[in-house]
């Protein structure tokens, strides 16, 4: 047990705790090229988000992908077709909180997707050469590692009887004999 200069007890615990955690909002526009010249836009949809994340500094770094699915029409309207494309994307969330005292071996990252990939907007753009498609995703990254917790000692209480409880016998006699029976 250690003595602070003003001379309370104070003792120092090693735990894991979470040492930081940040959040982060982004949009982002990607372009498909569609075998064919768009006319309209049917629909689109995101789907078979995956991603891995690491701690890079004072940030978690994620790595992540997903598929884009176009519906178009075409040929003036008359045909139909789906323009797909798997997009890639690096994401750094910055962490607030961030813990100086937690050790950096050992960290663990945890990632959660607050928003899925979801598609805002898609439009015919360049001469019905490409789709823009604006998508949105939000994710919330945590930290856990060790660290040093302080926790202040204080007295134990006065009681009233002579005996501290804390030191009396739990079994009484004949209790032990029919216990060891």
């Amino acid at each position: 047990m250690a003595r602070s200069e003003r001379g309370a007890r104070y003792r120092e615990i090693l735990t894991h705790a979470v040492c930081g955690k940040g959040s982060k909002y982004s949009e982002n526009t990607y372009t498909i090229n569609p075998a064919n010249r768009p006319t309209t836009i049917g629909g689109c949809w995101v789907m078979n988000h995956s991603y891995d994340a690491e701690l890079v500094g004072d940030f978690v770094e994620v790595h992540g992908r997903f598929d884009i699915n176009v519906w178009y029409s075409y040929n003036g309207n008359s045909e139909t077709a789906v323009a797909k494309d798997t997009v890639s994307y690096v994401e750094q969330i910055p962490l607030r909180e961030l813990d100086p005292l937690c050790t950096r071996e050992g960290m663990e990252v945890t990632i959660k997707v607050l928003q899925q990939p979801n598609c805002l907007d898609a439009s015919v753009v360049d001469n019905g050469r490409e789709i823009m498609v604006r998508v949105e995703k939000e994710m919330a990254a945590e930290v856990v590692g060790r660290t040093k917790v302080f926790v202040l000692c204080a007295e134990p209480p006065a009681f009233k009887d002579e005996e501290d409880p804390i030191e009396e016998d739990i079994f009484v006699e004949d209790e032990e004999d029919d216990f060891e029976d």
